[in-house]
């Protein structure tokens, strides 16, 4: 290999140098260099060479991970380490990967650091000096162990608290039960407290998206409600720079081809992502009764992507040219409806999806859970995939299980099943899963499948998005729960598929479930075991196996019915057969690749023409004000 140096030798050596030597200004420098190489390679170690030891990509361990913690923790357990506000901002956005970083290793966490500032409180919660919070907000890592008093921390100094909580909320991973258990008690903790809070100012805005995004794959059913409070700061930072609502007197009155507008936000939205393999056949029908204008990032919208829509609008530069570009857009083209086939991927999603760009604005299941924005009017949703409506802040658009095809990825080639012996002498359970879906309920539960069954089973985890220290801090974690499970990183679909072909069932994860996952499941003909529960990301996984014919048992409503259909899917090796033959026989997977594309684009038009008309009748005096947030308006705007 040719390492392409992500961080250049002299960055990691000096690194250690400047550790070392106590140059604290230099060795600040080189830690945002790396820890920045990590955020936009999302904890890659390819490239990452020494002077005396090159990473084996194929084969990582913990020896470079463990010299950069060490040499961390001889940095950051100076005394004499100061930050300013400045640093302090740019670096707690990064923490995250202090985090992982320590979780890569042997170390765990940065605890050991933490101990050297303690003062010894005499309620055993960990007591620092003030002069100490910077240091120490950047080394509270998720899978700390030390008890801490956030009621106390946010008396003294709230914006670093909520800096240090949000950063402790929006990593990918959050599976161990430190993390986990951090995790459940914040989110019950943290709106009430950051309703507080007028404005971001200080806050790490760039991970606001990982905190919104990842707080679905938590348990506590009041999860979304942080959504509101950073909803509510991003609508008043929208207004307090300058971008206000666009004047919508004219929205929805162009036509192009006889069709009206629609403006589509794309975030992700290429060949081989997910959200194209669910929403690409339903947006390619859209054009049947509408002009569709896409706007997207050309790095993250693939020609395949484009080629859906009618125009491609691509967004460039910073953040606040990105903002411009669409309000230039939706002035240009006056929309009838803005839809976002997702929210949350990126912080630009969040921030337009708090301003009114057209009279209608909808969103959809590229990400399965409410946006909690009191501008977002509607959510399409198939209507076998709801769960509870009233987990929604959104209006339901139900779409009939033939509303919204998907397509197979573009990726997809044939593989042959390997059926094995009729009766196994091990069962090998599939377990596709990326890193965020990962806790320790689940991970008990897989323990608990392996003692009551039986037969003897093997484990095999498809974590995607799993590299480098991500994946070495996975790796451990598995271990640490399972002595007979195989932990697969990211992988090229092919060979995950070739290897997912070898396994004899799977059991999908919980609360967050699977889409693509189960269709990925059903080309193998696999049959395998669900959990249901009331939001949309815990009611999908039975609607898909209802429309694939299988068997109710499989879907289960609490955890114990969970771990007892496996073991029974398990044990019962002739029915296990049977329902794979089954699956392949039918070809059943087809299920999810028929319908009418086309449906949605008849519910939207007929959504728009009702705003239309709606407003209509508002300007001749016969019917109340607009119930949208007027331009203008201060979050949340008029009910």
């Amino acid at each position: 290999m040719n390492p392409t140096a992500i961080f250049p030798v002299e960055s990691f050596e000096s690194f250690e140098s400047f550790a070392y030597r106590r140059d604290r200004e230099q060795g600040v420098r080189e830690l945002v260099r790396l820890l920045q190489s990590f955020d936009r390679h999302y904890g890659d170690l390819e490239g990452i060479v020494s002077m005396r030891r090159a990473v084996d990509v194929e084969r990582p361990d913990a020896h470079l991970p463990t010299r950069l913690a060490s040499a961390l923790t001889c940095l950051l357990s100076d005394p004499g380490f100061r930050l300013s506000e400045l640093g302090f901002a740019q670096l707690i956005g990064l923490q995250r990967w202090i985090g992982t970083l320590f979780a890569a290793t042997p170390f765990g966490n940065a605890d050991h650091v933490l101990a050297t500032m303690d003062l010894g409180g005499t309620d055993g919660a960990l007591q620092v000096r003030p002069s100490d919070l910077a240091r120490f907000c950047l080394l509270y890592t998720p899978d700390s162990e030390l008890q801490l008093d956030v009621d106390a921390l946010w008396a003294h100094h709230p914006r670093h608290t909520a800096a240090l909580l949000l950063a402790l909320l929006s990593p990918r991973f959050l599976g161990t039960r430190a993390a986990h258990g951090k995790r459940e008690t914040l989110l019950g903790w943290l709106p009430r407290k950051l309703a507080e809070l007028e404005f971001l100012e200080t806050l790490p805005r760039a991970i606001l998206h990982d905190v919104y995004m990842h707080c679905s794959y938590a348990d506590r059913p009041d999860k979304h409600e942080i959504k509101r409070q950073i909803n509510r700061l991003v609508r008043n930072e929208t207004l307090l720079l300058g971008w206000t609502d666009p004047d919508l007197a004219t929205a929805g009155t162009r036509r192009v081809d006889g069709k009206p507008v629609m403006v589509v936000v794309l975030e992700w939205f290429g060949a081989q992502h997910s959200v194209f393999r669910t929403h690409s056949a339903s947006l390619r029908g859209l054009r049947r009764r509408f002009h569709v204008v896409g706007l997207g990032s050309e790095p993250h919208v693939d020609a395949a992507g484009r080629a859906v829509l009618d125009e491609f609008v691509a967004l460039r530069g910073g953040f606040a040219d990105m903002i411009e570009t669409v309000r230039s857009t939706v002035a240009r083209h006056a929309p009838s409806i803005v839809y976002y086939p997702s929210i949350g991927m990126f912080p630009l999603t969040i921030f337009l999806a708090n301003m009114r760009l057209a009279p209608v604005q909808v969103t959809a299941l590229g990400h399965g859970a409410s946006s909690m924005s009191p501008f977002i009017d509607h959510f399409v949703v198939d209507e076998d995939f709801v769960g509870d409506p009233a987990t929604f802040s959104e209006r339901l658009i139900l779409m009939p299980p033939h509303g919204m095809p998907h397509v197979p990825s573009d990726a997809h080639r044939a593989v042959r099943p390997r059926l094995g012996p009729e009766q196994p002498d091990v069962v090998r359970i599939a377990v596709a899963a990326t890193p965020m879906k990962l806790n320790p309920v689940l991970m008990g539960a897989c323990r608990e499948i392996a003692r009551r069954a039986r037969t003897p089973v093997h484990f095999d985890f498809f974590c995607g998005l799993s590299n480098g220290l991500g994946a070495m801090q996975v790796r451990r974690f598995v271990a640490g729960w399972l002595d007979n499970a195989t932990f697969h990183g990211t992988l090229a679909y092919a060979d995950y598929m070739a290897l997912l072909g070898t396994c004899d069932m799977f059991i999908d994860p919980f609360p967050y479930g699977n889409m693509n996952g189960i269709v990925d499941m059903a080309h193998l003909g696999l049959a395998g075991v669900c959990r249901v529960g009331p939001q949309v990301h815990e009611h999908i996984d039975a609607g898909m196996f209802h429309r694939l014919g299988l068997p109710g048992w499989l879907v289960a409503d609490s955890t114990e019915a969970y771990v007892a259909a496996a073991v029974r899917l398990v044990d019962g090796h002739r029915e296990r057969r049977a329902l794979r033959l089954d699956l392949l026989e039918r070809d059943a997977v087809q299920v999810f690749f028929q319908g009418d594309p086309t449906l949605l684009g008849e519910r939207l038009l007929a959504l728009a023409d009702e705003a239309i008309g709606t407003r209509t009748a508002r300007a001749a005096g016969t019917a109340q004000p607009q119930p949208w947030p007027c331009p203008g308006s201060r979050f949340p705007g008029p009910a």
